[in-house]
């Protein structure tokens, strides 16, 4: 790179749909915006800039529109990669859908001296709900400094310290609002960190981000699994995304598409597929057991309401349909290993209404122990679908 000794930005002009909008990237980050971010960074308010078409290309930037909303700014021998925010707020990841791509360029450039900034521009809608916040502090996690956020928005967006601070703040975060709920993080039976995302829409985002920062903070020992929730003609994550976590080297990538899950499905009696695990959390939430207080999510399994045996057993039905209903979340709930294994044994049950019954041949002794160990009784009503109650209909006429 050229030594500069004024701040020089680089600025694709245009953004992806600017021909169709109208609308172009130098009409927001203009040479006012330019001079408050190069302040904040250099202490200097002398700069020049120069706004260059798809087809310019150097050591930091490629041919193309403006990718990652971003300028790039070279000073002295340092590299800085600001990304912008939208200038509204419309949805949940709408202020930072262009992160990962911008976060993309800046991991996999080679330089040494590099930094990498993220600028609110005037924006309209909350840019400071919980779930932004979330998202900021993934993004500071792996690297990113605000440059103009608030003093009090600030002393929010703090790194996360650990895998588990990032599991704990999901969890909670998704708690708040179902809405959330898209990308899942969790401890798989043998201990390992399981991240079930979907890869497509707006969920890919933060199915990037999650990933980036669990790599980061990722230590010796640790397993990580991504599965990725794969629909229809859609593909997995984009492709520089996956090059980025491929390179972090610490997270193993699993497409999970219904071709993976009749392979599973034709083989096993009892599917423990990741898909269905999917479709769980997306129903029920994070894994706690129905029916006492554990949340060890080593110990948390997906029980099936109608078992995998019973279903390869109807007739009538295709081999998709029958796929389909050992996939579906409504035909699940998560149970404790012990209440999991008593529910496929026969020794409870559940009525219509959602109550807990308890088969009359069992030992007292072992009555009791049940008793002991269940503190919920009765499922809550919005488990209840007309779906689950069919599930659990086909099973008692099943046996």
């Amino acid at each position: 790179m050229e030594r500069r000794s004024i701040p020089h930005f680089i600025i694709k002009a245009n953004l992806q749909k600017s021909k169709i909008t109208g609308i172009y990237f130098s009409d927001h980050v203009t040479p006012e915006v330019l001079r408050d971010v190069c302040r904040r960074i250099t202490g200097q308010t002398d700069f020049t800039h120069e706004y260059v078409d798809n087809d310019y290309q150097d050591e930091f930037l490629e041919k193309s529109y403006n990718k990652g909303r971003m300028a790039v700014m070279q000073y002295e021998d340092a590299v800085s990669y600001i990304s912008f925010s939208e200038l509204e707020i419309s949805g949940r990841n709408s202020s930072v859908q262009s992160v990962p791509t911008a976060y993309n360029m800046f991991f996999s450039n080679p330089y040494p001296v590099k930094r990498l900034y993220y600028y609110f521009l005037n924006v309209s809608g909350n840019a400071e709900t919980d779930y932004q916040i979330l998202i900021y502090r993934l993004m500071n996690t792996i690297g990113f400094q605000f440059l103009n956020a608030s003093p009090d928005l600030l002393r929010r967006i703090t790194a996360f310290h650990s895998v588990e601070d990032i599991i704990f703040n999901r969890r909670i975060n998704a708690g708040r609002n179902r809405s959330n709920n898209s990308t899942f993080i969790t401890r798989g039976n043998a201990g390992e960190i399981e991240i079930y995302g979907k890869t497509y829409g707006a969920n890919k985002y933060e199915t990037s981000l999650i990933c980036y920062a669990l790599a980061q903070l990722w230590q010796s020992g640790q397993s990580m699994k991504l599965y990725e929730v794969l629909e229809g003609d859609l593909k997995e994550l984009p492709e520089s995304s996956l090059k980025v976590i491929r390179h972090m080297g610490v997270i193993d990538i699993i497409p999970t598409d219904m071709t993976l899950e009749k392979r599973i499905y034709e083989k096993e009696n009892s599917l423990r597929s990741p898909r269905y695990t999917y479709n769980l959390f997306n129903k029920l939430g994070n894994k706690h057991c129905a029916l006492c207080n554990c949340q060890i999510p080593e110990l948390i399994q997906g029980a099936h309401i109608l078992p995998v045996a019973a279903i390869k057993k109807m007739h009538g039905l295709s081999l998709e349909q029958r796929l389909n209903l050992a996939l579906d979340g409504d035909n699940g709930l998560w149970l404790c290993e012990n209440h999991h294994k008593m529910f496929d044994e026969g020794m409870i049950f559940f009525d219509s209404s959602g109550r807990l019954l308890v088969e009359n041949d069992i030992d007292q002794r072992h009555k009791r122990f049940i008793d002991e160990i269940t503190t919920n009784r009765k499922l809550p009503s919005e488990f209840l679908t007309d779906r689950f109650l069919w599930y659990l209909q086909q099973r008692k006429m099943a046996g």
